[in-house]
């Protein structure tokens, strides 16, 4: 399942890249930019401002997801069921159902388009989400890309067994892995996740020859002081599975999902200063890392 194709992106591996974002991810981060990518079925956004009262979804309603009162449609998530149903009904867009299933030859269709753009050194990465979360679908898009000579990258958060991404190793020119933190406690504080399974997924790209891009979200109050970052660095370095490290400030642009979603949003004090990370890229580079801000 996939929640969102970006075309003529920049900043996700090299070149100009066509996106592909999977829906579903086993880790639940505190400070996660796109939350309608963690549920495995489709989700709801509800845009109440652009609703014109035609009742069209009440009307469909089943348990009753949306009713009206006095000419004003209300939805109600806590009874949504199926999210399908209500897919492409509204002639306002209100609804917006996200997620869905689409098979790997449509999704080729809307690549192969693109080629044209890719150039030397474009092409598709794999976002989501967790694209190893469906382990099957990643192996059977990454094969048909490269079979097609397309470049394929992959961001990961690298918590999934590793049969999930052995299954596409040999189809993925560059993994960029998410590298949190070092500190067990805190990423299971986090993310909810258990550390030890990224860690060895770590090692296992580098025994395999993998090309690896660590990957740092710089978050306040989880990983942007000396004692959290420098011990991030010095694994980065010491492992060698990479010689390349981005630190990706953090950044509240999801704080509208989480309002479709209907969800608090509780990590606008995350937000951290740019001219703080310096130090941090000075150190890696010391260590002999390239490095790289915002990715």
């Amino acid at each position: 399942m996939f929640f969102n194709i970006q075309r003529y992106s920049t900043h996700d591996g090299t070149g100009i890249r066509t996106n592909i974002f999977f829906k579903g991810c086993p880790l639940r981060c505190k400070y996660c930019a796109n939350p309608e990518s963690q549920k495995d079925e489709p989700d709801l956004f509800f845009h109440a401002g652009r609703c014109i009262g035609c009742r069209t979804c009440v009307g469909l309603s089943r348990n009753g997801e949306f009713t009206a009162e006095h000419g004003a449609v209300s939805f109600h998530r806590e009874v949504l069921r199926d999210a399908e149903i209500f897919r492409d009904i509204c002639p306002a867009r209100a609804i917006e159902v996200v997620g869905g299933e689409s098979s790997v030859g449509e999704i080729l269709e809307i690549v192969m388009k693109d080629l044209p753009y890719f150039g030397d050194n474009g092409g598709v990465t794999l976002s989501g989400g967790e694209p190893f979360w469906q382990p099957a679908l990643a192996e059977e898009l990454t094969r048909a890309l490269k079979q097609r000579g397309i470049s394929v990258d992959v961001e990961t958060a690298l918590h999934v067994p590793w049969e999930n991404i052995r299954r596409s190793l040999s189809n993925i020119d560059v993994f960029l892995a998410d590298l949190k933190t070092t500190d067990p406690a805190k990423f299971k504080a986090f993310t909810g996740g258990n550390l030890e399974l990224v860690i060895s997924n770590f090692k296992k790209l580098k025994e395999n020859g993998a090309s690896v891009i660590y990957r740092v979200p710089v978050i306040h109050g989880f990983n942007d002081s000396r004692a959290d970052m420098e011990p991030i660095i010095r694994f980065a370095a010491e492992l060698k599975a990479g010689t390349e490290i981005n630190f990706l400030p953090f950044h509240s642009f999801g704080k509208g999902k989480y309002d479709l979603l209907e969800r608090e949003y509780k990590t606008e004090e995350m937000a951290v200063n740019e001219s703080g990370i310096f130090p941090f890229i000075q150190y890696a580079e010391q260590l002999g890392l390239k490095t790289s801000l915002g990715g």
